[in-house]
């Protein structure tokens, strides 16, 4: 089986000690809930996912061009060119 490089490169940093793969845990349901709104539908949703991870996890920051997140106040959306 031939394996791209890119996947060897998530595969690589992952087998780092100081890197962790955030995923739902027990109560994330009830966080997303209260991350996301009325409103939530098409690409907003995994936003909302993102960062109700973040916040289950008590990840502040997120240093992203997509300006979308920044309608979640518990999360600090920075731009990394700026």
């Amino acid at each position: 089986m031939h394996r791209c490089s890119s996947t060897s490169a998530i595969t690589g940093l992952l087998q780092r000690p100081n890197v962790r793969a955030p995923s739902e845990q027990e109560g994330f349901w009830d966080i997303y809930a209260a991350t996301a709104d009325n409103q939530t539908r098409g690409n907003h949703v995994p936003d909302a996912h993102l960062a109700a991870l973040m916040r289950q996890h008590g990840v502040r920051i997120i240093y992203t061009r997509d300006r979308d997140l920044h309608r979640y106040e518990a999360i600090d959306s920075r731009s990394p060119f700026t």
